[in-house]
């Protein structure tokens, strides 16, 4: 799938490079300052071990954090290197079975499968469309302040002086002064809302009522019931999103596979006709009762008389489709021989051959 074998985010959030400079640069000062101490110190073995000794009491320290540190980094390189093995691994043997699984015919998504429900020679009772719509809005407003100040102030002084003796005199004063004031505000807020709703008129849901043979008689009702074809391929890229996330998101070549292929796979399973069943539905209802045309509805049953359609018919011509309900299943299949097949890669064994549409036919 890719020429070069880069590493992922994901591989490279383990590696802890930082940790592995630290250690080379703690260790290199520790045998800086040891090796040249014990040198210099003196020509005897024995008193040469017995400084090395001594010099750890000081900076013993820093050769024990650069070992830490150096284990710690050593192994994060080796742990980075074997989850990307893995991640690539996984990444082509995904992009192979995804591939696989695009070239499939569409028409096996629609497939009716064993304990689906069928309405057969069903006439049109009612049915009514349902645009998806979109509304959007903006707030626009202003703000206005008053501000109002009030104060006053009032101070009286009084002051004698007398006469003691000779040379002598004494003099007194007194003073008393009041202050009051207030501040008053008013804010005043004016808010404009605009909104616009717009309809998407090529996103119609589907809600009819049909009347066929059933557990009530031959006369029976039941309700058929279609996603729009926007809210199906908002339903398709969701799961596929979601299987990302499983085999390691978007930060991972695994993830990132799988997330390459969600508008391949959209395009190519998504339903073309829901518009065009509703709109020769409403064609129908148009008619008198007597000239309308049996309808074949297949799908998923959702309560009592209610189905989710997968593929309807009007008067025994081609199917029309509606719903891609088995593609959880042909891409579930498709992820589970990847995976095997990524594994068995990264055990030296061959592939598994095995094909996506094994029993589901």
């Amino acid at each position: 799938m890719a020429e070069t074998r880069r590493m992922s985010p994901m591989a490279l959030s383990m590696r802890k490079r930082s940790l592995l400079v630290w250690g080379i640069v703690l260790i290199v000062v520790w045998a800086a300052i040891t090796i040249p101490v014990t040198l210099v110190y003196s020509n005897d073995l024995l008193e040469r071990v017995a400084m090395v000794i001594a010099l750890q009491i000081f900076i013993g320290l820093l050769a024990l954090l650069g070992v830490i540190f150096l284990i710690v980094g050593i192994s994060g390189e080796i742990r980075s290197k074997s989850f990307n093995r893995r991640d690539w691994a996984l990444a082509d043997a995904l992009h192979e079975s995804l591939g696989e699984l695009w070239h499939e015919p569409s028409d096996l998504a629609y497939r009716i499968a064993e304990g689906d429900a069928t309405i057969s020679n069903a006439r049109l009772v009612e049915i009514e469309r349902h645009f998806d719509s979109q509304t959007e809005g903006a707030i626009n407003g202003t703000m206005s302040h008053q501000l109002r100040m009030f104060g006053t102030s009032f101070s009286t002084s009084y002051g004698s002086a007398r006469a003691t003796g000779p040379r002598t005199a004494s003099m007194s004063s007194s003073s008393a002064g009041v202050f009051s004031g207030s501040i008053r505000g008013l804010s005043q807020v004016n808010l404009n809302v605009s909104t616009t709703t717009r309809n998407n008129l090529m996103g119609d849901a589907l809600f009819a009522v049909f009347e066929a043979a059933g557990p009530a008689g031959q006369r029976d009702t039941y309700r058929v019931i279609s996603m729009s074809q926007p809210g199906v391929v908002g339903w398709l890229r969701e799961l596929i999103a979601f299987a990302a996330n499983q085999v390691g998101g978007p930060r991972t070549h695994a993830g990132g596979t799988v997330l390459s292929w969600s508008d391949n796979l959209t395009n190519r399973f998504a339903p073309g006709d829901i518009s065009y069943v509703t709109d020769r539905l409403k064609a129908l209802q148009s008619r008198p009762a007597e000239e309308r045309e049996t309808v074949t509805v297949f799908g998923s049953a959702s309560g009592r008389n209610a189905v989710i359609a997968t593929a309807l018919s009007i008067g025994g011509t081609q199917q029309l489709s509606m719903m891609p309900a088995r593609f959880p299943e042909l891409f579930g299949r498709a992820l589970a021989i990847g995976v095997a097949n990524g594994e068995q890669r990264l055990a030296g064994r061959p592939a598994v051959q095995q094909s996506i549409t094994d029993g589901a036919a």
